[in-house]
């Protein structure tokens, strides 16, 4: 009698290892996580680190144009890869603060310009942008006031610019960026050489 509980019990001891690594193997459980390499956005690719170079909410951005930019229009997105355009953006855009000097040889700078808004609460951040092959994704995160929300009655028009390190694209040469917002909808894209 003694035996046949020993048998049993070598039996279950099996069975359980034997589901437990098939479970294992099924789940993945135990192996290693492949090396992180994306960014959060889910994208894929290598994160690219971005540097503020100027933020704020008052600019001229998108109202002193021939045709002035709707308030309900999105967001317009750029990557800047010479001091020509830089400077064509910096003079049309009037923005509240002194922008610095940047150094093109080292550095794109990537600006979203959230265009004129009737009210306060209006804010926009260049979050993260990750490289994938000849792709770059850009995701711009957008704040608008809540609905019915009390905020002060005063002309807005919100910006971010960052600096990203040329160093950091692999490969470099034209790319596509892709401005997508936090839910993943495409604001826009185009070309620049890095």
């Amino acid at each position: 009698m003694r035996k046949g509980y020993r048998s049993s019990r070598i039996g279950w001891c099996f069975a359980s290892v034997l589901l437990c690594l098939v479970l294992a193997a099924a789940t993945g459980c135990g192996d290693e996580p492949p090396p992180s390499q994306g960014s959060t956005d889910g994208s894929g690719g290598n994160d690219i680190p971005l540097q503020t170079l100027a933020q704020g909410v008052n600019s001229e951005y998108g109202r002193i144009d021939e045709i002035p930019i709707p308030q309900d229009a999105p967001p317009e997105c750029l990557a800047i890869s010479d001091e020509e355009e830089f400077q064509r953006l910096v003079s049309q855009a009037f923005f509240q603060e002194t922008i610095p000097g940047v150094d093109f040889d080292r550095y794109i700078v990537i600006a979203a310009m959230q265009g004129p808004k009737p009210t306060a609460g209006y804010a926009i951040t260049v979050a993260r942008a990750a490289q994938d092959g000849g792709d770059v994704a850009v995701v711009i995160e957008v704040t608008e006031p809540d609905p019915g929300a009390i905020t002060a009655q005063v002309l807005t028009s919100p910006y971010h610019l960052v600096l990203a390190e040329r160093a950091s694209f692999d490969p470099r040469g034209e790319l596509v960026f892709v401005f997508r917002d936090g839910d993943g909808t495409l604001i826009s894209q185009g070309f620049t050489e890095v």
